[in-house]
């Protein structure tokens, strides 16, 4: 696992903030990663997994040391060597994830207490141009 960036966000990041990650996979991409942790243990609150293997995504949760049930998404706007802007956001309920401003999926909470998510990670085969994080105004 390449570890190419992480952000701590110690007031916590959900809800009503959103990561906006603009970006390329490699030519040969196996898959990326960006995970949404919890302060002070092993939990991923939001697992969101492109595979270009599979041409899936892949969603989940990492809770009480094993994995949850896996969502999957079957449309894949992914192409290798062609860049991509993903925003994710939360509001009480949901992650919700755009890509090049299309919605493409949203991932129900699994984390009852949202402040504890404080920190975002990416990981594996993606080329970062930029990532933001900001406070999103949804009312």
């Amino acid at each position: 696992m390449a570890l190419r960036f992480e952000a701590w966000c110690p007031a916590g990041v959900c809800p009503g903030w959103s990561v906006i990650l603009k970006g390329e996979s490699r030519s040969h991409a196996n898959k990326f990663e960006i995970n949404f942790l919890c302060d002070q243990d092993d939990r991923i609150a939001f697992h969101f997994n492109p595979r270009f293997t599979e041409s899936d995504i892949v969603c989940n949760s990492f809770l009480k040391n094993h994995w949850g049930q896996e969502e999957r998404c079957t449309h894949f706007p992914f192409v290798a060597d062609e860049p991509f802007q993903i925003e994710i956001d939360s509001d009480d309920d949901n992650f919700h994830v755009y890509v090049d401003d299309t919605k493409i999926l949203q991932f129900k909470h699994r984390v009852k207490d949202l402040k504890t998510i404080t920190r975002v990670q990416v990981v594996n085969d993606i080329i970062i141009s930029s990532l933001e994080i900001s406070k999103k105004h949804f009312y």
